[in-house]
């Protein structure tokens, strides 16, 4: 039973992660090196998003659903 209740927290804990947005420094950090990374893709704007969205979600924090939502979300710091 102690088991299940630490699973059950653990679980809820990242629940409550995933849907945190991250800091502005975090959010311009990755975009940065996503736009240098896509510099040679053919569909530069969709790979930076998900490149974005990828580090994002792989630290615990909410996507974004458009780069223009990234650029905005920059910009408003």
């Amino acid at each position: 039973m102690k088991i299940f209740l630490m699973v059950l927290a653990l679980a809820s804990t990242l629940v409550i992660a995933s849907e945190e947005q991250a800091s502005v420094e975090t959010v311009k950090d990755s975009y940065e090196f996503c736009l240098d990374m896509a510099a040679d893709e053919e569909n530069k704007d969709s790979a930076v998003l998900f490149c974005v969205n990828d580090e994002l979600k792989s630290l615990g924090y909410k996507p974004f659903d458009s780069l223009q939502a990234i650029k905005s979300y920059i910009k408003a710091d």
